[in-house]
């Protein structure tokens, strides 16, 4: 999972404030996370798979590792929607093929 090219972030201590530039006549609001959407926004980086990152929240938290996984899932399904992240493994190939 990383986090969509053409995106302004101006992040903080503890909450980040994202613009998607790529579809800014749409969604023309920016997104402000804090919290749990904060934790897990810092931890799409590109290097780690969502299964890491529910280790890490649990690690951190102590929650339920059910619970934990239920919320990240819906987030990360919310992010994907939106545009702001890309599924690395899952990514479609715009590039062309030479047969």
């Amino acid at each position: 999972m990383r986090r969509h090219p053409d995106l302004a972030e101006v992040a903080h201590e503890d909450y980040t404030v994202v613009l998607n530039l790529a579809r800014l006549n749409e969604q023309q609001s920016p997104y402000v996370f804090e919290g749990p959407s904060f934790e897990i926004w810092t931890r799409i980086d590109g290097t780690r798979d969502e299964a890491q990152i529910v280790d890490e929240l649990v690690e951190q938290f102590g929650a339920p590792r059910e619970q934990i996984a239920t919320d990240v899932r819906a987030f990360l399904e919310e992010l994907l929607a939106l545009g702001l992240v890309e599924d690395a493994d899952n990514k479609e190939d715009t590039e062309p093929h030479l047969d």
